[in-house]
């Protein structure tokens, strides 16, 4: 998989957690929509950070 298909599935995923945490009308299940969107945005960015370094550029 190369870097900018990797990046716009990420894209996408955020994309769509967002929306399902917009549709959410209960809060407590909205933060935790929101929590688990920033966690795995981190883990995205640390991911094309390791694959980067990896790549030597």
């Amino acid at each position: 998989m190369n870097l900018s298909t990797m990046a716009t599935a990420a894209v996408g995923m955020a994309v769509g957690a967002a929306v399902v945490g917009l549709a959410t009308q209960d809060q407590r299940q909205m933060r935790k929509t929101v929590h688990k969107l920033a966690k795995g945005a981190e883990k995205t960015l640390d991911d094309l950070d390791k694959t980067m370094r990896q790549m030597h550029w």
